[in-house]
C-alpha cells in the first residue's frame, strides 16, 4: 500500500510541475516595463546591427517615437528562458537587431530578430507572439 502512496504522490508532484510550468500567459509591453517607461519620451536614439554589419547611430524623429510607441503597445509576448549557452543568438547566426535608448538611458531595450523576433529588457528575453511588421523600416 505504500508503494501506491509513493507513486501517487510522486504522479501529483509532477502534475502539479507541468500545469505551473506550462501556464505561462501571454503578456503587454506595460507589463514588462512597468513603471520604468517614461511619462514624457523626448527622445530616442537606436543603434544596432544587421547581418553582422553595424550600424551607425541614429536619433529618431517625434514621428517615428510615436510610430514605435503604437507597434509596441500593440505586441504580445511571452517570457522566455534558455539554458547557457543557448540563447537564440548563441545558437543563430545572422539576423538584425536594434538597442533602444529612450530619454538618455532612462530606459533601454533592444529588439532582435534571429530565428523569431524578441523584445530584450532587463536582462530577459521576451518572444513576440503577435507576428507584425516591425516599424521605422527595421530590416528583418
Amino acid at each position: 500500500m505504500k508503494k501506491y502512496r509513493l507513486i501517487l504522490l510522486m504522479l501529483a508532484v509532477l502534475l502539479c510541475v507541468m500545469a505551473t510550468g506550462c501556464s505561462s500567459k501571454d503578456t503587454d509591453i506595460s507589463s514588462i516595463f512597468g513603471d520604468v517607461l517614461p511619462e514624457k519620451i523626448t527622445s530616442i536614439e537606436v543603434s544596432g546591427y544587421y547581418n553582422g554589419g553595424v550600424l551607425e547611430p541614429w536619433e529618431l524623429t517625434r514621428e517615428e517615437i510615436e510610430e514605435l510607441n503604437a507597434w509596441l503597445s500593440e505586441l504580445l509576448l511571452k517570457h522566455r528562458t534558455y539554458a547557457e549557452g543557448e540563447t537564440p543568438n548563441e545558437v543563430w547566426n545572422g539576423g538584425s537587431a536594434y538597442q533602444f535608448n529612450v530619454n538618455d538611458g532612462e530606459l533601454s531595450f533592444s529588439w532582435a530578430n534571429i530565428d523569431t523576433a524578441y523584445i530584450q529588457y532587463d536582462g530577459e528575453r521576451y518572444e513576440i507572439i503577435n507576428k507584425s511588421v516591425p516599424p521605422l523600416n527595421l530590416d528583418v
